[in-house]
């Protein structure tokens, strides 16, 4: 995963995440519990949806209204999992919200 993204504010926002399990790690992800939440340069907060695939191998991030209201500016991002009631996260991302030209 990249760790900065750059979105057009407008944009439709959803990406796919390919889980590649390491040594001592669960198989899948399919008894994991994912969130994940966007904080933009202004400090508001957009929830995202997950949607596992049924093999757990692969998951799908969406945020569900529109982004043409995101403030402009750099933003942070993570993705929280847990499981078996322990919880780990992710690194921190950087997501560049930048203005879109055509209307």
């Amino acid at each position: 995963m990249a760790t900065t993204v750059t979105l057009k504010r407008g944009t439709t926002f959803a990406c796919t995440c390919t889980y590649v399990p390491s040594e001592g790690a669960p198989s899948d992800l399919l008894d994991t519990t994912i969130t994940s939440d966007i904080i933009d340069a202004n400090n508001a907060t957009y929830h995202l949806d997950i949607t596992m695939a049924g093999d757990g191998m692969s998951f799908v991030l969406n945020f569900p209204g529109d982004t043409a209201r995101w403030n402009l500016g750099v933003g942070s991002w993570d993705l929280k999992f847990t499981t078996g009631g322990v919880v780990f996260y992710s690194r921190t991302l950087r997501i560049v919200v930048i203005d879109q030209i055509t209307l």
